[in-house]
């Protein structure tokens, strides 16, 4: 299991503890007035806090590895990070929660330009926060339901599903991502920093199904996917997986599983 299953899971995976989504949670390590003035600044810091970290990466290659990264690394484990979850553990949340709001991403409008509301504030009622703030007061009221039918939807477009804390261990946010993503572009492209961890699983494709389509090879955002010319089969390089499992939904043969990580040797330690 993850760190923060260690330190906030109580027995479990600590993003299904709901506990980690309540107002008491909240109050215990933020504010309404922390909070607000961290939205408010939100687009800005992104926009640029990356330029300014590939700017020094670039600069300083040795420093940046050695100690600007496990920096950014720590702080982003204080305040605002994720974690790669599965559609069926999406929806488990979603279950347990009573407060759904849907919200523009504000990292596609930093990115692209473009409004794409694929975010969705989850447990506690924000909306009184939500409402003064430019980059999120166009937010819609939904039921949970409504917003599994739509993620489930964003599931079979490839986009991957994550929760993210607003000062550890409190969770707020659900948030569907594509390489237009700051997570995606800081972690994964351009190796600023950790800003989320691995699901807690790694996809498997079950060779006997497998027709070697390649289908999921184009819908994974990872990397994760080989192709075998010998006998036109696709396998997961499981030390590029991260465990989202959005490549089952274009599998033909439904040949994808997801198995634990901790089962894996491999990988069990690697998120």
């Amino acid at each position: 299991m993850c760190e923060f299953c260690i330190s906030h899971g109580e027995g479990k995976k600590w993003y299904e503890n709901v506990t980690n989504y309540s107002r008491e949670m909240f109050l215990q390590v933020n504010s309404d007035a922390h909070l607000k003035q961290f939205l408010a600044g939100f687009a800005r810091s992104m926009k640029t806090g990356e330029a300014k970290a590939e700017a020094a990466k670039k600069r300083f290659p040795r420093i940046y590895r050695w100690l600007v990264y496990p920096w950014l690394t720590g702080r982003q484990k204080k305040t605002h990070f994720g974690q790669i979850v599965p559609l069926e553990d999406i929806q488990r949340v979603l279950e347990r929660t009573a407060h759904v709001v849907r919200l523009p991403c504000v990292c596609r409008k930093v990115t692209t330009g473009k409004e794409e509301r694929v975010c969705y504030g989850v447990g506690m009622e924000a909306t009184h926060i939500l409402k003064d703030l430019p980059d999120f007061s166009s937010f819609d009221r939904i039921s949970p339901v409504e917003a599994g039918a739509e993620i489930e939807k964003l599931d079979r477009n490839g986009l991957t599903h994550s929760v993210w804390t607003f000062q550890t261990p409190f969770i707020g946010a659900i948030c569907n991502c594509n390489r237009d993503c700051m997570a995606y572009r800081i972690q994964y492209k351009k190796e600023l920093a950790k800003v989320m961890w691995r699901a807690e699983y790694v996809a498997l494709i079950d060779q006997e199904r497998c027709k070697g389509c390649r289908l999921c090879q184009k819908q994974c955002l990872f990397g994760a996917v080989d192709y075998d010319r010998r006998d036109a089969k696709c396998r997961i390089d499981l030390l590029n997986c991260y465990g989202c499992g959005v490549c089952r939904t274009v599998c033909p043969e439904e040949a994808i599983t997801l198995l634990n990580r901790n089962d894996q040797q491999m990988v069990a330690n690697l998120w």
